[in-house]
């Protein structure tokens, strides 16, 4: 076969000789992206140039450094319409690659590091700590719309700070759920990690980090007498599942003790939660809060927050060094200026105890929306660009908005994977004509209403119980199916695959709390009271001796006379 070059000379110079050359170049084995970029270098010469000529070497440079650091999306050919499908994540809620947010992390990244500095380094040696001492505080705020990626970039802080071995709460509140009892779970989530139930040997944790976590209990027994283990318990019933743990540690009857705040049970939660926070900044390891949707809060945990941070805590302890970091989101357009959250916001600021930092998550620009258009499908920018501009303006640059409109889209066929080109194909004249709806949940609803009727019938099942349930629910109602007469399991794993949930361990959870808003506003406000009552009354039935179950099933039934 005589090479590329002879048969090029060959071509007629009226004729196209990028077709020709790209064409030759397929012949010879090479993957598409380089035949491409071949091309278009050679289009770069025409008089009347495509959407797709480069016309500067850095669009070159960008379309090689993609395919020698990103092979496998900007490199080699694509031949599976189901293997493109999966490599654009739109359908993986765990994929939170945070494209036009590398500000709003960078922001993140340096509250964490300094909270990291500070605790590992020598006594003394810091300056800057708060007002000199051995803590240093620091709080963080992500405000912006729905869907604006903030719930996405406070993962992305959890998720480095469990790598670094930190002590982590996570909260998400809904409209669902007491907010008081949300945090109680999240120490009791927190607790949950350490027990034999949750099948951990610990083998793989640093002994330093099982050393602090005794020193924990240690602080937790050192204050409390048995009437406060008792509401501790109640608290937390992970905890108890400890005890036997717990009890080695010198636990002391003559501590102070937790009936001394005696008042209302409000009270003492709210006094409890200021115990396990000192003690859990007690032991010289960073820790980390994490409050997601903060609007759904209410002044007694944001009180309980701010009084424990300016007036309860004291810095102490057996290591000397002590870091706290609070990172919180909320819906800018959801909570008032003059209201709780911010009062409370404005008195950690005034108090010079703790550094705020505010971050405001707004819209995507139009060149990230290109950028992202351009991961997802696999192809350079200069091929994207007009898709992205169509996509901001459809959107206003809402990323959760932009995600269920590519989604929707490809549901409706106008952007497809040619198997015979080997790359995604649209027509923007096409896409133009997708009806866009006045926001998120009402892309979301129309999204919803093409899935099958048994998954849905279940999604509005489980959105009955806020953002986030567990397997063992499931399966409790699954017993005699009272709610819904098939295995709800199933319709959960489609659910997962669709991206509609995500699935931690026994942990199911709504990939964003607006697909769970508006799953839940799909059940008719007048059959919603009903629906609780059958799930209250399913679980009655189901929950024997299981405590979990039996207030589960409690809270669905109080549900209704709120």
């Amino acid at each position: 076969m005589p090479s590329v070059a002879k048969r090029m000379a060959s071509v007629s110079i009226s004729g196209s000789i990028s077709a020709t050359a790209k064409s030759l170049l397929l012949d010879s084995g090479m993957p598409l992206s380089i035949c491409r970029l071949v091309c278009d270098l050679l289009d770069a010469t025409n008089e009347s140039p495509s959407n797709s000529t480069l016309i500067s070497l850095d669009q070159a440079l960008w379309d090689l450094t993609n395919m020698k650091n990103n092979p496998q999306t900007f490199l080699f050919d694509r031949t599976c319409p189901k293997k493109a499908l999966d490599d654009t994540c739109l359908f993986n809620p765990k994929d939170e690659h945070l494209f036009g947010r590398e500000k709003e992390m960078e922001a993140l990244m340096a509250v964490k590091n300094s909270i990291s500095r500070h605790v590992n380094s020598p006594a003394q040696s810091s300056t800057d700590s708060i007002e000199g001492s051995n803590f240093r505080g620091e709080a963080t705020f992500l405000a912006g719309y729905a869907g604006s990626g903030k719930s996405c970039l406070l993962r992305s802080l959890v998720r480095a700070c469990s790598e670094e071995q930190w002590f982590v709460l996570k909260c998400k509140f809904d409209k669902q759920a007491a907010p008081l009892n949300i945090m109680a779970k999240a120490f009791d989530d927190f607790f949950g990690l350490w027990g034999p139930s949750n099948g951990n040997t610990h083998s793989n944790l640093d002994p330093s980090v099982m050393e602090s976590f005794r020193q924990v209990c240690r602080t937790i027994f050192s204050t409390i007498d048995n009437e406060g283990y008792s509401q501790l318990c109640d608290l937390s019933p992970n905890f108890s599942r400890l005890y036997p743990l717990a009890s080695s540690l010198n636990a002391r009857d003559q501590g102070s003790s937790s009936s001394d705040a005696v008042g209302s049970a409000e009270n003492r939660r709210v006094y409890l939660i200021h115990l396990l926070l000192k003690s859990l900044c007690s032991t010289g390891r960073p820790v980390l809060i994490a409050f997601d949707d903060l609007q759904w809060s209410n002044s007694l945990v944001t009180g309980c927050i701010a009084d424990f941070l300016v007036n309860d805590f004291t810095p102490g302890g057996e290591t000397g060094r002590q870091g706290l970091l609070i990172a919180g989101t909320f819906r800018s357009n959801e909570v008032k200026e003059g209201g709780d959250l911010i009062e409370k916001i404005n008195f950690l600021k005034h108090s010079r105890k703790i550094n705020v930092t505010m971050l405001d998550v707004d819209e995507l620009a139009e060149t990230d929306i290109a950028q992202l258009i351009s991961a997802k499908l696999g192809l350079p920018i200069r091929y994207t660009s007009e898709l992205a501009r169509l996509v901001h303006h459809k959107t206003r640059g809402n990323p959760l908005f932009v995600r269920q409109f590519l989604k929707a889209i490809m549901h409706n066929n106008m952007l497809e994977f040619s198997v015979r080109s080997r790359r995604w194909k649209w027509d923007c004249v096409t896409v133009d004509l997708q009806m866009i709806s006045d926001g998120v949940a009402e892309l979301l609803t129309s999204t919803f209403n093409l899935l099958p009727v048994p998954l849905m019938k279940t999604l509005k099942v489980v959105s009955c119980f806020g953002n986030q349930f567990e397997e063992s629910t499931i399966n409790a109602m699954n017993i005699g199916q009272h709610v819904l007469p098939f295995d709800m399991q199933n319709e959960l794993l489609l659910a997962v695959k669709e991206g509609i949930l995500e699935k931690a361990g026994p942990i199911y959870a709504f990939s964003h709390d607006l697909i769970h808003q508006a799953i839940y506003e799909l059940v008719p406000a007048d059959n919603r009271q009903l629906l609780h009552k059958t799930i209250g009354t399913s679980l009655l039935k189901a929950a024997s001796n299981d405590q979990t179950i039996h207030l589960l099933a409690v809270d669905q039934i109080e549900t209704i006379h709120l």
